[in-house]
């Protein structure tokens, strides 16, 4: 039984002339001229580029984070250095570096998997189009429904393809603490640097 991989998006419940399948241009054109064509997607237009470092500086000098920090202190009766030890080691797990090279490498690798496990990929183009334009106005969170482990990757590769930012992934991000109460304690440390990634 072959498998197919469907991206639904907004198309809903459109016919099925509706979506392209990506991998047929795959199969018959090079893997490496893929990866290395013209990379050019629209970034967020309010949000000026910044380096790694940069962003953890934002993070950690924010009058929002410094509050909840020593919110946290007082309720574990931790110290406040303490606590802001664990946020700077979660803000590393965190923070990425998006390399071109890289994306180009995983985007080649991605192709040869992809037309061994695939029979087909199919996308909606228009809702494909939409998200361009949002990722261009809005910053934008995309939450897979998780029916399978392989749907980041997917994701990106179809970013990749459309000319569309690339998401940073936030899975699997584990916390070092193997002591319950201190798994506990540190919770609310997620809720507040969750939202201050730039995911485009």
């Amino acid at each position: 039984m072959t498998n197919t991989y469907r991206d639904v998006g907004v198309a809903g419940q459109q016919d099925e002339e509706d979506f392209v399948d990506i991998l047929e241009e795959r199969r018959l054109s090079s893997d490496l001229g893929f990866a290395l064509r013209t990379f050019s997607p629209q970034l967020h237009k309010g949000s000026p580029p910044c380096s790694s470092a940069e962003l953890h500086r934002a993070v950690l000098e924010s009058q929002y984070l410094r509050y909840v920090t020593k919110e946290v202190a007082m309720e574990t009766g931790s110290r406040e250095q303490d606590v802001r030890e664990e946020v700077c080691g979660i803000l590393g797990e965190m923070s990425q570096n998006l390399q071109l090279r890289f994306i180009r490498l995983m985007a080649y690798m991605m192709t040869k998997v992809f037309k061994m496990v695939f029979s087909a990929i199919f996308v909606n183009v228009e809702g494909l189009n939409m998200l361009q334009q949002a990722t261009q106005e809005n910053p934008v969170i995309l939450m897979p429904n998780h029916r399978s482990y392989i749907d980041f990757l997917v994701i990106s590769y179809i970013m990749f393809s459309y000319d569309i930012p690339v998401p940073v992934i936030a899975a699997g991000i584990r916390n070092s603490c193997r002591d319950e109460d201190c798994r506990r304690d540190t919770t609310p440390l997620w809720g507040v640097l969750y939202p201050t990634r730039h995911w485009f």
